[in-house]
């Protein structure tokens, strides 16, 4: 499963690299991808707007870690 990793990333800088990250493993059939968002709350709701935004599913009954969001295409 490919992983993208958001630690070290600020909460500013996620909504676009994150879409440009998601468009470019979606076209490379890199799917489901998880992204390891770590436990801040703020930063799990910005990956969640965005993935809903770019038509993303979150598959949250697959996912028993709080800090991973893993999203199917």
């Amino acid at each position: 499963m490919t992983e993208i990793d958001l630690h070290g990333f600020k909460h500013d800088e996620v909504e676009n690299k994150l879409a440009n990250l998601l468009i470019l493993h979606y076209n490379m059939n890199n799917f489901p991808v998880k992204i390891i968002t770590g436990k801040s709350e703020k930063m799990k709701k910005i990956v969640r707007e965005t993935c809903e935004i770019q038509g993303f599913t979150i598959d949250d009954f697959w996912n028993d870690n709080p800090g991973v969001i893993i999203l199917r295409s």
